[in-house]
């Protein structure tokens, strides 16, 4: 992986969602990607965690397309 993914990860981590810590450790409760602080205002990626936060936010993407097709046909996400 390269630094520019590493950004790149990270920026759609931000967009996505804002950091959740707990205002000790540097850690996203939401994603378990580390933050630029334990107030965390941006995700930072390490490029050996490139590949887990991928995967986390395909699984949001495949999330919110289940919630919205149930919004679609009238039912109510669970």
């Amino acid at each position: 992986m390269t630094t520019s993914q590493c950004f790149d990860v990270a920026a759609q981590l931000d967009e996505n969602h804002a950091p959740e810590t707990n205002g000790r450790i540097p850690v996203c409760r939401k994603c378990g990607a580390r933050t630029d602080s334990p107030t965390g205002e941006h995700h930072l990626i390490q490029e050996n965690r490139v590949g887990r936060s991928s995967e986390w936010l395909l699984a949001q993407t495949r999330l919110r397309d289940i919630a919205q097709s149930q919004i679609l046909r009238g039912q109510l996400p669970s």
